[in-house]
């Protein structure tokens, strides 16, 4: 597991202004689109926000690790409502194995168990859901990399056991 990745990020978190962090924030890639946000612009508009991984890509180690955003397209066919428009998206990507994304990209550059990534990312994994704080992350982050590696999964599990 990349410890060291994971603590820088939640170093980051720790120290972020809570007014910048948004757990369930899905950039937009392009100029036309309602939600674009670039990386230099994350970084320079203090007005901007993202989520954990949003800003994760943009920390040096991060990106020398191989963690990028790229574009991901939702047509039509993803769409449950017919009146919904497409449009196109930004996804966190690995440069070890660019057929993943999202949380699969994540497990594998961080080789993560196998449900850790979205025990850790995914707002629906919080209790506070949508008012998640960077801070609490930040803290999850902690627990899971002072975790014994032969006890991470039960750990895993019991984040996202539903009984």
């Amino acid at each position: 597991m990349r410890t060291d990745l994971l603590l820088e990020l939640a170093d980051f978190l720790e120290k972020l202004d809570p007014n910048r962090f948004d757990i369930r924030t899905w950039r937009r890639p392009s100029k036309d689109s309602v939600g674009f946000v670039s990386d230099e612009q994350l970084l320079t508009d203090c007005k901007t926000v993202a989520c954990a991984i949003g800003w994760a890509v943009t920390l040096p180690k991060w990106e020398y690790a191989g963690f990028y955003m790229d574009t991901l397209a939702i047509t039509q066919e993803h769409l449950n409502n017919p009146l919904s428009t497409p449009y196109t998206m930004a996804i966190v990507k690995w440069q070890g194995d660019s057929d993943i994304d999202s949380y699969d990209a994540l497990q594998a550059g961080l080789d993560l168990p196998i449900g850790m990534a979205e025990v850790l990312f995914d707002f629906n994994n919080y209790a506070d859901e949508e008012f998640t704080s960077a801070q609490t992350v930040a803290e999850r982050i902690r627990e899971f990399c002072s975790t014994p590696s032969e006890e991470l999964m039960d750990l895993v599990v019991s984040y996202t056991d539903t009984e």
